[in-house]
């Protein structure tokens, strides 16, 4: 009788070619995360930035402590003013109210998020502290300025035109213009500290 063949171990051609594909990929993607290295760290540490601001923001220390007296202050300087232009307002904790209309501020009227997408954005920047600090000061003292005459404007709006127009302007103008305001300032800023020369050293 005839003798049956064994079976052999597996061809060897079929794993190195099996090697040889995953290696190649592994090779593929090492090139296209290193080809795009900047760009991905640059998101990474963005949107690392901005979950530890919403970590502080939506936490009991900010809810508990610090928001009241944040949107109180910001009442008061917007009331401020309203009555430099002649309104009869008063502040009540966050609201500023007046005879015929009344505007209070809540979570997310603040102009916080839009200040932190500025902050982030200058945080992981390439550039010297020095030009980040000057950055940070500049951009969030403009941007709370802004704000509080936005605040100021809202009331004036709702005072002086319907209902639907103060929803537009409350929320075109409270987050999607006020964050655009905060990126065009960013990229400003980045403008201005990529032309900036680099620090020089004393020689000894």
């Amino acid at each position: 009788m005839p003798k049956k063949k064994k079976k052999g171990p597996p061809s060897p051609t079929k794993k190195s070619n099996s090697g040889i594909s995953m290696r190649t990929l592994f090779q593929q993607a090492s090139l296209w995360v290193q080809a795009r290295h900047p760009v991905l760290k640059f998101l990474l540490g963005f949107i690392g930035c901005m979950v530890l601001f919403y970590i502080f923001y939506y936490s009991a220390l900010y809810g508990n402590h610090l928001e009241g007296p944040f949107l109180h202050a910001q009442a008061s300087i917007s009331n401020l003013l309203l009555r430099l232009l002649g309104q009869g307002t008063e502040v009540f904790g966050s609201s500023i109210a007046g005879t015929d209309f009344s505007v209070d501020l809540k979570n997310g009227c603040d102009g916080l998020e839009a200040i932190a997408i500025f902050i982030s954005g200058i945080l992981i920047f390439p550039v010297s502290f020095r030009l980040k600090a000057r950055g940070i000061g500049w951009g969030v003292f403009t941007l709370l300025i802004l704000n509080l005459l936005r605040i100021a404007g809202l009331y004036l709006v709702g005072l002086h035109f319907p209902p639907a127009v103060f929803e537009v302007f409350h929320v075109q103008g409270g987050f999607v213009i006020f964050t655009m305001i905060s990126v065009i300032l960013w990229f400003a800023w980045m403008n201005w500290a990529t032309k900036q020369p680099p620090p020089t050293t004393e020689k000894e």
